[in-house]
């Protein structure tokens, strides 16, 4: 029976010091397990957005967007120099002085197509026009924009608007319905492929003699006759670029471009005559604006003296950029692989 307890507490005092009986035990865990792992710590400063991000919070997702598109192939690129485009000559009348002179008069008719003034009074209505080929204008500061054209063939999508209806002749033979807020953006054709741009605002005051308070005035150069224009103009210090193209079908812009006219494919969009891409320019800075040019659209604008077999859509780009490379800025305009007219 001794001999018996002796065993047992050997066999015992075995396990406890690491004997064979050790090796019937789990592995002991490894060193410090208690200890949670430490947490991760936050960069002192948040890392540095690329020079090509600066300008846009947004500019991972909107490269996102980009690399999801399909591919096109450009087959043709055309660049000019920025300091090369011609510039906006604006002007601004001080106030309380004199208006700005030798802006042309607006068209003012009657409803039988007399102009003012009119000896016995206005017929039918009073319907008003910008001078220029096309464009838009409106009155007063909360109107929406308005399209006109002056040739006949196209006043079916913009005519001017009707200042006022009535079966009875106005008293005062309708100068009183000529006064308020107005402003407009005319084109028209200047030498060569050039387009006119002329942006004015001022007051009516009973008259086609508008009392103009600021006007802007430039002949926008041809990069693309008959398709891209392009000047300089400036808001505040900032130069731009204003690449002015007949109506198109928008696609894609960078955050910094900004766009006017142009056609949406949105259930109610109506026409525009025109479309501008505004881009700013500086060093580290650029801008993109995509679109379709639809052939069957030009004959609403400006058709080049150099006549060319166009495809049906023709989609394109125009950008700004002055990269860390570039010594000075430039402009261009992309052509891509012409594709099939989606209205036919």
């Amino acid at each position: 029976m001794r001999n018996v307890a002796s065993f047992v507490l050997g066999a015992v005092l075995l396990s406890t010091q690491g004997g064979p009986a050790r090796a019937a035990d789990e592995p002991a865990p490894p060193p410090g397990w208690e200890a949670p792992p430490p947490l991760a710590t936050k960069p002192a400063k948040a890392p540095k957005a690329a020079a090509c991000c600066q300008y846009d919070p947004i500019c991972c997702s909107r490269q996102t967007s980009i690399d999801q598109a399909r591919i096109r192939r450009v087959v043709r690129v055309l660049e000019v120099r920025v300091a090369d485009l011609p510039k906006e000559d604006a002007q601004e009348a001080p106030k309380d002085g004199p208006g700005i002179a030798g802006v042309r008069q607006l068209h003012i008719v009657d409803g039988n197509g007399r102009a003012f003034p009119w000896l016995d009074g206005p017929v039918g209505e009073i319907r008003l026009m910008p001078p220029g080929q096309c464009g838009e204008f409106k009155i007063g500061k909360e109107d929406w924009p308005s399209p006109f054209y002056a040739e006949p063939e196209f006043q079916g999508m913009g005519s001017g608007r009707v200042l006022a209806r009535f079966k009875d002749k106005p008293a005062d033979k309708g100068r009183s319905l000529l006064t308020g807020l107005l402003s407009y953006l005319s084109f028209d054709r200047a030498d060569g492929d050039g387009i006119v741009v002329e942006r004015v605002e001022g007051t009516l005051e009973g008259t086609p003699d508008l009392h103009v308070t600021r006007r802007a005035r430039v002949v926008a150069a041809p990069i693309l006759p008959g398709r891209v224009n392009a000047y300089q103009d400036k808001q505040g210090d900032e130069t731009r670029v204003v690449f002015v193209l007949p109506e198109v079908l928008l696609g894609f812009e960078a955050k910094e471009t900004k766009v006017a006219g142009g056609f949406l494919l949105l259930r109610g969009e109506t026409t525009e005559t025109f479309t501008t891409y505004t881009i700013p320019v500086g060093p580290g800075r650029s801008g993109v604006g995509t679109f379709v040019i639809m052939s069957r659209w030009l004959r609403r604008w400006f058709p080049p003296k150099n006549q060319e077999k166009l495809p049906p859509a023709q989609p394109g780009a125009v950008a700004v950029s002055q990269t860390s490379v570039e010594p000075e800025p430039r402009a261009r305009v992309f052509l891509y692989e012409p594709e099939p007219d989606i209205f036919e």
